[in-house]
């Protein structure tokens, strides 16, 4: 094939897309919707993620000895501990070490470290930091420390606050990846179907001409081409479209979304790179969708 019949092809490909410009325009839409509804999934997707690994580097579990226990039992159940495959590490802050941290946060406050210091004895138990290896371990981890190996050493275990967090972003991510398989493959068949039916509406359309191009000795997909040229532009339109409806999304209102996740200060701030990545993805996705469609309509209408 010559340059001059690759641009006659793409020429036709444009008048056929013209032509049909009410079902061109509703294989676009179809496709933009397919296309918005996998941009924001996944966006989610990574916000929640990059949330869950945030929180995954500042989560621990505190366990609160009781007062009077000897160094000896704190250092066997610490031992017990970073011997478990689950954790990752075990941090032991003693008493006196937890009461200067305390004198420290609290120096602008000195009313309080006055009453403090009034006490006869350090108010402050000996705690261990726990860090799991993974976040999904961190309430079994929790359900140890809290069971009866340990309640005789064990006052409190401080969990509760971060198990109801990772519960969220777990259940979320769980639904974001259900909610997008299913509405994914649901408007993908649909946008097939229409472009489908568009192609299918081309070929009758050009059914003369068709028959000229054969008769003259036109190739295969010199005739194919201007069909497949047709569903491509599609691709184009709807990824374009998707990109400029997405960019705001994804500059103002991704960021709120992901501190609203994290519950703290820290927000998603995505690069262009990532939304030049999302961009490639998405007309990667539509440009399969598209050539399937048409390929589908063309081996079963077109016969070349």
């Amino acid at each position: 094939m010559n340059f001059v019949s690759f641009f006659r092809i793409i020429r036709m490909g444009l008048t056929n897309f013209r032509r049909n410009l009410w079902l061109a325009g509703a294989s676009t839409l179809i496709m933009t919707i397919t296309l918005i509804i996998f941009s924001v999934l996944s966006l989610l997707f990574v916000i929640t993620s990059s949330s869950v690994h945030t929180i995954q580097e500042r989560v621990d579990i505190s366990a609160y000895f009781k007062n009077g226990l000897a160094e000896s039992q704190i250092q066997s159940i610490k031992s017990q501990l970073e011997d478990d495959d689950r954790i990752d590490e075990v941090r032991y802050v003693s008493a006196d070490e937890a009461l200067a941290k305390f004198k420290e946060n609290h120096t602008n406050d000195p009313l309080l470290l006055e009453s403090v210091g009034e006490l006869n004895e350090n108010p402050l138990p000996a705690t261990l930091q726990i860090k799991a290896k993974n976040l999904d371990d961190y309430p079994a981890i929790a359900d140890l420390l809290n069971s009866e190996k340990f309640s005789s050493s064990i006052e409190k275990v401080n969990f509760e606050d971060n198990r109801v967090l990772i519960a969220r972003l777990n259940n979320l991510l769980k639904f974001i990846i259900t909610a997008g398989i299913i509405l994914i493959g649901v408007f993908s068949a649909i946008a097939v179907l229409v472009i489908f039916n568009t192609i299918t509406l081309t070929i009758y359309n050009r059914k003369e001409e068709v028959e000229i191009m054969r008769f003259v000795g036109a190739t295969n997909w010199y005739i194919r081409g201007p069909f497949i040229v047709e569903a491509i532009l599609y691709s184009v339109f709807a990824t374009i479209i998707t990109s400029a409806l997405i960019f705001p999304v994804y500059t103002g209102l991704l960021p709120k979304i992901s501190h609203y996740l994290t519950a703290s200060g820290d927000t998603f701030n995505g690069s262009i790179l990532i939304f030049i990545g999302l961009i490639v993805i998405q007309l990667v996705i539509a440009f399969i969708l598209s050539i399937i469609s048409s390929l589908l309509a063309m081996r079963k209408y077109l016969r070349v």
